[in-house]
């Protein structure tokens, strides 16, 4: 597990620098629309840090902690379908695959969280 901690953990970082990037970049956008930049300068930022944080704290510091990070990775990974979906459709202009690269992480530290927990180790590989 030991190993595995290592690699989520510079998966989480380089995640959330990407984020970073892309919040200050989606800002500073003339197109899209309110849902998308909240998606890209919210959502995305803030489901990384908790990635991150979850994969690096050995325990849970609270049941609610654990609930929230689940649930901001679930609607950032659900927001990047449904954003590839809406592209997909021509509702909205882009390229579709874009979006699923930003789920990409997030749908393994899903993976990851839950199967740790699950197993009952603590973090600390």
């Amino acid at each position: 597990m030991a190993g595995t901690k290592v690699v989520m953990v510079v998966l989480a970082s380089l995640h959330l620098g990407w984020s970073a990037l892309i919040a200050l970049v989606a800002n500073f956008a003339d197109g899209g629309s309110a849902p998308e930049r909240l998606l890209l300068g919210a959502v995305h930022p803030l489901a990384a840090l908790l990635l991150l944080y979850a994969v690096v704290s050995s325990e849970w510091s609270s049941l609610l902690i654990r609930r929230i990070t689940l649930a901001m990775l679930a609607v950032s990974i659900g927001g990047d379908i449904l954003m590839a979906v809406l592209i997909g459709q021509g509702t909205i202009r882009g390229d579709w695959p874009l979006p699923l690269t930003f789920a990409v992480v997030p749908v393994i530290g899903l993976v990851y969280i839950i199967r740790r927990d699950d197993a009952g180790q603590p973090a600390d590989g």
